[in-house]
Protein backbone atom coordinates (compact mmCIF):
# COMPACT_ATOMS: atom_id res chain seq x y z
CA UNK A 1 0.00 0.00 0.00
CA UNK A 2 1.14 3.47 -0.40
CA UNK A 3 2.77 4.81 2.07
CA UNK A 4 0.85 7.89 1.58
CA UNK A 5 -2.83 6.00 1.61
CA UNK A 6 -1.72 4.34 5.04
CA UNK A 7 -0.84 7.42 6.98
CA UNK A 8 -4.21 9.04 5.72
CA UNK A 9 -5.64 6.08 6.71
CA UNK A 10 -4.10 5.74 9.71
CA UNK A 11 -4.94 9.43 10.42
CA UNK A 12 -8.62 8.43 9.83
CA UNK A 13 -8.82 5.36 12.25
CA UNK A 14 -6.66 7.52 14.95
CA UNK A 15 -9.04 10.50 15.33
CA UNK A 16 -11.78 8.08 15.92
CA UNK A 17 -10.48 5.16 17.49
CA UNK A 18 -10.85 5.12 22.09
CA UNK A 19 -7.76 5.03 23.83
CA UNK A 20 -7.82 1.18 23.54
CA UNK A 21 -7.30 1.37 20.05
CA UNK A 22 -11.15 0.26 19.50
CA UNK A 23 -13.44 1.56 17.10
CA UNK A 24 -17.52 1.13 17.52
CA UNK A 25 -19.58 -0.97 14.86
CA UNK A 26 -21.66 2.75 13.76
CA UNK A 27 -18.31 4.38 13.46
CA UNK A 28 -16.23 1.53 11.54
CA UNK A 29 -18.61 1.65 8.89
CA UNK A 30 -18.78 5.56 8.01
CA UNK A 31 -14.88 6.15 7.84
CA UNK A 32 -15.10 7.45 4.34
CA UNK A 33 -11.16 7.00 3.82
CA UNK A 34 -11.47 3.23 4.98
CA UNK A 35 -14.42 2.18 3.16
CA UNK A 36 -12.68 4.24 -0.53
CA UNK A 37 -9.50 2.50 0.06
CA UNK A 38 -11.21 -0.69 0.06
CA UNK A 39 -13.38 -0.68 -2.50
CA UNK A 40 -10.51 0.51 -4.79
CA UNK A 41 -8.86 -2.04 -3.87
CA UNK A 42 -11.65 -4.57 -4.60
CA UNK A 43 -11.97 -2.55 -7.82
CA UNK A 44 -8.23 -3.77 -9.08
CA UNK A 45 -8.19 -6.98 -7.01
CA UNK A 46 -11.74 -8.55 -7.64
CA UNK A 47 -12.29 -11.86 -5.43
CA UNK A 48 -13.76 -13.21 -8.72
CA UNK A 49 -12.55 -12.72 -11.91
CA UNK A 50 -16.18 -13.46 -13.61
CA UNK A 51 -19.32 -13.71 -12.80
CA UNK A 52 -21.79 -16.36 -14.58
CA UNK A 53 -25.53 -15.85 -14.93
CA UNK A 54 -28.44 -18.17 -15.99
CA UNK A 55 -31.29 -16.68 -17.70
CA UNK A 56 -33.96 -17.58 -16.31
CA UNK A 57 -35.99 -16.77 -19.22
CA UNK A 58 -35.97 -15.28 -23.22
CA UNK A 59 -34.60 -11.71 -22.82
CA UNK A 60 -33.93 -9.29 -25.80
CA UNK A 61 -31.27 -6.66 -24.70
CA UNK A 62 -32.81 -3.25 -26.06
CA UNK A 63 -32.06 -2.34 -29.30
CA UNK A 64 -29.02 -4.21 -29.42
CA UNK A 65 -29.89 -7.22 -31.82
CA UNK A 66 -28.93 -9.60 -28.77
CA UNK A 67 -31.31 -12.19 -27.38
CA UNK A 68 -31.09 -14.33 -24.70
CA UNK A 69 -32.18 -17.70 -24.84
CA UNK A 70 -33.68 -19.60 -21.46
CA UNK A 71 -31.02 -21.71 -19.33
CA UNK A 72 -28.42 -19.24 -21.79
CA UNK A 73 -25.32 -19.15 -19.33
CA UNK A 74 -23.85 -15.53 -19.60
CA UNK A 75 -20.23 -14.22 -18.37
CA UNK A 76 -19.85 -11.04 -17.04
CA UNK A 77 -16.14 -9.80 -16.85
CA UNK A 78 -16.11 -8.37 -13.64
CA UNK A 79 -11.98 -8.25 -13.77
CA UNK A 80 -12.22 -6.18 -17.56
CA UNK A 81 -15.22 -4.43 -16.41
CA UNK A 82 -12.90 -2.93 -13.74
CA UNK A 83 -9.75 -2.17 -15.62
CA UNK A 84 -11.65 -0.53 -18.45
CA UNK A 85 -10.71 3.05 -19.51
CA UNK A 86 -14.30 3.92 -19.84
CA UNK A 87 -15.30 3.54 -16.71
CA UNK A 88 -11.95 3.76 -14.73
CA UNK A 89 -9.49 6.25 -15.92
CA UNK A 90 -6.16 5.60 -15.28
CA UNK A 91 -7.26 1.68 -14.24
CA UNK A 92 -3.80 0.40 -13.13
CA UNK A 93 -3.39 3.35 -10.48
CA UNK A 94 -4.13 2.94 -7.34
CA UNK A 95 -6.87 6.06 -6.42
CA UNK A 96 -9.13 5.66 -3.37
CA UNK A 97 -10.40 9.16 -4.36
CA UNK A 98 -12.61 7.51 -7.40
CA UNK A 99 -14.86 6.00 -4.28
CA UNK A 100 -14.75 9.51 -1.87
CA UNK A 101 -18.20 10.16 -1.07
CA UNK A 102 -18.39 13.07 -3.15
CA UNK A 103 -17.03 11.59 -6.35
CA UNK A 104 -19.24 7.91 -5.86
CA UNK A 105 -21.80 9.31 -8.47
CA UNK A 106 -19.47 9.10 -11.44
CA UNK A 107 -19.00 5.56 -10.91
CA UNK A 108 -21.83 4.18 -13.95
CA UNK A 109 -24.31 1.34 -12.39
CA UNK A 110 -23.12 -2.56 -13.27
CA UNK A 111 -19.32 -1.43 -13.35
CA UNK A 112 -18.44 -2.61 -9.93
CA UNK A 113 -19.03 -5.69 -9.59
CA UNK A 114 -16.20 -6.85 -6.57
CA UNK A 115 -19.19 -9.03 -4.86
CA UNK A 116 -21.72 -8.92 -7.39
CA UNK A 117 -25.05 -6.64 -7.75
CA UNK A 118 -28.49 -6.91 -7.36
CA UNK A 119 -30.98 -9.92 -5.46
CA UNK A 120 -27.82 -12.43 -7.12
CA UNK A 121 -24.99 -10.14 -5.28
CA UNK A 122 -22.71 -12.25 -2.65
CA UNK A 123 -24.65 -13.37 0.41
CA UNK A 124 -21.68 -12.94 2.77
CA UNK A 125 -20.73 -9.24 1.44
CA UNK A 126 -21.29 -6.54 4.66
CA UNK A 127 -19.90 -9.36 7.02
CA UNK A 128 -16.66 -9.69 4.31
CA UNK A 129 -16.69 -6.09 4.53
CA UNK A 130 -17.01 -5.57 8.08
CA UNK A 131 -14.27 -8.26 8.55
CA UNK A 132 -11.89 -6.70 6.39
CA UNK A 133 -12.04 -3.00 7.93
CA UNK A 134 -12.26 -4.39 11.23
CA UNK A 135 -8.65 -6.27 10.51
CA UNK A 136 -7.43 -3.57 8.46
CA UNK A 137 -7.90 -0.73 11.41
CA UNK A 138 -5.84 -3.21 13.85
CA UNK A 139 -3.14 -3.27 11.88
CA UNK A 140 -3.00 -0.23 10.09
CA UNK A 141 -2.71 1.25 13.62
CA UNK A 142 0.29 -0.56 14.69
CA UNK A 143 2.01 -1.36 11.14
CA UNK A 144 3.21 0.11 8.37
CA UNK A 145 3.76 -2.01 5.22
CA UNK A 146 6.45 -1.34 2.93
CA UNK A 147 8.06 -2.84 -0.37
CA UNK A 148 11.08 -5.55 0.08
CA UNK A 149 13.21 -6.69 -2.15
CA UNK A 150 11.45 -9.73 -3.13
CA UNK A 151 7.85 -7.93 -3.40
CA UNK A 152 7.17 -8.33 -6.80
CA UNK A 153 5.80 -5.51 -8.99
CA UNK A 154 3.53 -6.19 -10.82
CA UNK A 155 2.15 -9.16 -9.17
CA UNK A 156 2.36 -12.47 -10.66
CA UNK A 157 -1.19 -13.54 -11.43
CA UNK A 158 -2.20 -17.22 -11.02
CA UNK A 159 -4.11 -18.53 -13.84
CA UNK A 160 -8.31 -19.20 -12.61
CA UNK A 161 -11.89 -18.22 -12.01
CA UNK A 162 -10.83 -16.65 -8.50
CA UNK A 163 -8.38 -13.80 -8.30
CA UNK A 164 -5.00 -14.79 -6.97
CA UNK A 165 -1.65 -14.16 -6.97
CA UNK A 166 1.48 -16.71 -6.68
CA UNK A 167 2.96 -15.29 -4.03
CA UNK A 168 2.64 -11.71 -1.73
CA UNK A 169 5.89 -10.47 0.29
CA UNK A 170 6.00 -7.50 1.85
CA UNK A 171 8.10 -5.91 4.77
CA UNK A 172 6.21 -4.62 7.56
CA UNK A 173 7.18 -2.28 10.21
CA UNK A 174 6.21 -1.16 13.75
CA UNK A 175 4.99 2.13 13.95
Amino acid sequence: MNPHVQDKLFEEVKEVADKNGDIDYDTLMKLPYLDSVLSETLRKYPPLVRLERQAAEEYKLGDSGIELFKDQVVEIPVFAIHYCEEFYPNPDEFNPDRFMPENRSQIKPYTYLPFGVGPRNCIGLRFALLEAKLSLTKLIQKYKFVRSENTDIPLKWKPGFLLQVEKVIVGINKR
